[in-house]
């Protein structure tokens, strides 16, 4: 295998952990939130054919395959057990074609997506969704996960941005779905199928993707500004209130005291700290005096409107950056990823505080207010048995409310190997027995030996 794999690639693009320095293989050990990964080896490919021929090979040899951008994944998505990681990061990260009349690109799956946002721009282009780890993340991953970001609320997740993808399918075939067009009714849905499998079905080597103007993002009616709450229920009541009078801003943010203080003291921000804070970024004058008449008479102490253009970037980076800083407070981080009813989002937060003093855990919150998918991050000590399974029973408690009250167990960090049992549970109670069977029967069809990203999503 590996002299096949050293022939097909050149011998400095196959990495074998048990070979290797330490130093060149620790990013795949792990992803953000340190699920751990054992690869028996990494691959760089450089185009699509290659990667046709390392899958086609793989099938024969009935060895697992998981595709890996940018490893940032939150949920144990990409980890593998012995199986071959084709890291896309590295090689396979080109822009074939930005079509400025069509308003799509066409690019390989490697790229991040800031710097995909970087070329964009200088055609007067930009690729909407904004998951936090855009500078990191890359197209092919936030394709497989389907992410979000503070703008989905107001331009939909990463699947609504996809009109076309070139994959790979477990027997090394190289296939086209759909086609670079805003309106395409030919055949079943399979573009969409990809989008959010987690590379169970299919590996992404290229995609067209919907980019937008600029100028909808700009101009000098959008203003960001930060609103301050000193409680949770005001906030939750405040956002509610905005989405009953049919305003629907660029970004509506949710971000708590302990998740402020932990931006603040590991970024350097100097943002005020309040018990809740609402990020906001409004698109007309009229926009930021309802917000602000509304958040005013559900009970603000106060609010503060970014001065320029780098103090915007601050308030931004603030609520971008609240993961890598909640982090920072403890070993151990369980980042929860429910979606509620917009009508449930006071009814949960309030929970959140009551499975924190419950457990006796701290529980930073922060996240997509406006569309109920708040992230409340559960730390605790690795090194403790009794913290690491009162965090266990703290994440399971919020994912079972969430299912109770009609919501979803995850909005955009996906299943992975965080959420097979609470994705299970949900889609019994709330679609029945048929759906799981439907979606095991799709894995046979594209996936029948079970190579692609096994253990995942099922």
């Amino acid at each position: 295998m590996l002299d096949y794999f050293k022939k097909l690639l050149g011998s400095e693009n196959v990495i074998v952990p048990v070979e290797t320095n330490s130093s060149k293989v620790e990013e795949y050990l792990k992803d953000m939130a340190d699920y751990p990964s054992s690869p028996l080896v990494i691959l760089q490919p450089s185009s699509s054919e290659e990667v046709s021929k390392i899958v086609a090979f793989a099938r024969k040899a009935r060895t697992p395959i998981v595709a890996r951008g940018a490893g940032t994944s939150l949920t144990g998505a990409t980890s593998t057990n012995g199986g071959i990681v084709i890291d896309f990061s590295k090689r396979m990260k080109s822009i074939f074609k930005i079509d400025t009349v069509n308003w799509y690109v066409h690019c390989q799956p490697g790229i991040a997506i800031d710097d995909l946002n970087l070329e964009l721009s200088k055609f007067g282009f930009f690729f909407p969704p904004d998951p936090a780890s855009s500078p990191w993340c890359t197209v092919g991953g936030a394709i497989a996960e389907n992410s979000g970001g503070m703008r989905c609320f107001r331009y939909g997740t990463v699947k609504d941005w996809v009109l076309a993808l070139k994959v790979v399918l477990s027997d090394g075939s190289l296939v086209k779905l759909g086609e670079p067009l805003p309106k395409n009714r030919v055949g079943y849905d399979l573009v969409h199928l990809v989008c959010g499998s987690e590379g169970t079905l299919a590996i992404v080597v290229e995609a067209w993707l919907k980019i937008a103007p600029k100028s909808i993002q700009s101009g000098e009616d959008h203003k960001r500004l930060l609103v301050f709450f000193e409680g949770w229920d005001e906030a939750a009541k405040a956002i509610e209130s905005i989405r009953a009078h049919g305003i629907q801003p660029v970004l509506l943010e949710f971000i708590d005291r302990e998740s402020m203080e932990a931006v603040n003291a590991s970024f350097d921000l100097g943002l005020p700290e309040h018990e809740a804070t609402l990020f906001v970024e409004t698109a007309t004058a009229d926009q930021l005096t309802q917000i602000l008449r509304i958040c005013s008479e559900k009970g603000s102490s106060g609010s503060y409107l970014a001065v320029d253009e780098k103090d915007s970037e601050r308030l931004y980076n603030a609520r971008a950056l609240v993961y890598l800083g909640v982090k920072a407070l403890a070993s151990g981080c369980h980042t929860e990823d429910v979606v509620v009813p917009l009508d449930k989002l006071s009814e949960y937060l309030k929970l959140v505080k009551e499975v924190s003093k419950k457990y006796n855990l701290k529980i930073p919150t922060a996240g997509h207010a406006g569309d109920g998918n708040v992230h409340p991050a559960i730390l605790f000590d690795r090194d403790s048995k009794e913290s690491t399974e009162a965090a266990e029973r703290a994440f399971a408690e919020i994912c079972e409310y969430a299912i109770e009250v009609g919501g979803s167990v995850t909005g955009e960090h996906g299943v992975g190997e965080q959420k097979i049992e609470f994705a299970r549970s949900q889609l019994l109670k709330h679609n029945g027995e048929l759906v799981p069977l439907l979606m095991r029967e799709i894995k046979k069809i594209w996936d029948p030996d079970n190579i692609l990203n096994p253990g995942k999503f099922q």
